[in-house]
């Protein structure tokens, strides 16, 4: 593969890279393919040339593969989605020239796509807020507020409906349809016999997708990599169980929506968090949600302490990370790390 020839060729090479470091194949060819097109000036250069100015941010070369899945998904390409594992297929070694030849037969649907901020709502994250309520569960915290930011369509919301066998205990609900199995750690999270309890539980999106709306719900499934079914098949189990809750996702910008509600009186244990969307955010939220966080901190107490958890990139891996005021002091430590898609958290703390 040549050298980048500008900001989106870059953002074609690294997806590939990265899909292959996260276990897809499918997609990780289909973009150097896409980037050798595009920088011959074949229609992937038509399709993506100009659409932003920072397609790695953008994460354009997800938006452009996902609005091709949601196509296929709604099954308006049945050629193409032989090549899809998602829904029954196989990928074949013609897929990512079908991919190109298919972009003329669906504009329209491409230019949507394009126009619509990626959505993953990762379930294999939920894994950070189980391993996190048992922590705070070891530190004597026994109920808490979980706050969400960036949470999509609030299936993480549910996390504590959902279970991990960690090789030494396990976390959540040992009955959940939505498992974890011990090859998800590498080096495993304490196991507390009475992990924190969610008593109340808000999300907050820009642009909230409604599981209970069919076409939000193809959308969501449609930025799912085709070719890992067990990530479907978590997020099927997912919205089932979100479904069957009526947990909040406020739409609105996370630092006044964080302001407003760190504002009104709490009781007990506070913890925000978000996972892999700061970057998504701007600076201007990221100052918002700062400085909300650092005058609640200010009223925490031992019995009242505020937690800022959060699962973001740090090379190859995330970290989590938290701050903690309790009224005497601000700490901060890295608890973990752990895959992109929540694989291989391995402990620190």
């Amino acid at each position: 593969m040549q050298e980048p020839i500008d900001d989106m060729h870059d953002a074609l090479v690294r997806q590939a890279k990265g899909c292959l470091r996260l276990g897809s194949t499918m997609y990780s060819d289909l973009f150097l393919r896409l980037a050798q097109d595009y920088a011959s000036g074949g229609i992937a250069a038509d399709i993506l040339s100009g659409t932003t100015a920072t397609p790695l941010h953008d994460a354009t070369p997800l938006r452009l593969a996902g609005a091709m899945h949601r196509v296929v998904l709604d099954g308006l390409d049945p050629a193409l989605a032989q090549h899809y594992p998602s829904i029954g297929g196989t990928v074949g070694e013609s897929f990512a020239q079908d991919f190109l030849d298919a972009i003329p037969r669906h504009k329209d649907a491409i230019a949507d796509g394009l126009q619509r901020q990626v959505q993953t709502n990762e379930v294999g994250r939920s894994v950070v807020p189980l391993a996190l309520v048992n922590w705070l569960g070891l530190l004597g915290v026994t109920e808490v507020i979980w706050y969400e930011i960036g949470a999509s369509a609030g299936l993480n919301l549910s996390f504590d409906r959902f279970g991990a066998d960690t090789g030494s205990g396990v976390m959540g609900d040992k009955q959940s349809a939505v498992w974890f199995s011990p090859a998800w750690f590498d080096v495993a999270p304490p196991v507390c016999a009475s992990p924190a309890r969610v008593v109340v539980r808000r999300g907050v999106d820009i642009s909230p997708i409604n599981i209970h709306n069919t076409s939000d719900a193809s959308r969501l499934r449609s930025f799912v990599w085709p070719d890992q079914i067990d990530r479907f098949e978590r997020m099927d189990a997912a919205i089932a169980i979100a479904q069957d809750s009526e947990h909040t996702v406020d739409s609105s910008s996370a630092d006044s929506w964080l302001d407003e509600l760190l504002n009104n009186p709490r009781a007990g244990a506070t913890v925000v968090f978000h996972s892999i969307v700061w970057q998504y955010l701007g600076h201007k939220v990221h100052d918002g949600v700062r400085d909300a966080l650092t005058r609640a901190g200010r009223s925490a107490t031992q019995e009242r302490p505020l937690v800022w958890a959060r699962m973001e990139p740090a090379g190859d891996v995330a970290d989590v990370r938290v701050t903690v005021w309790d009224g005497s002091s601000t700490s901060e430590s890295v608890l973990a790390t752990v895959g992109y898609h929540g694989q291989h958290m391995r402990w620190l703390y």
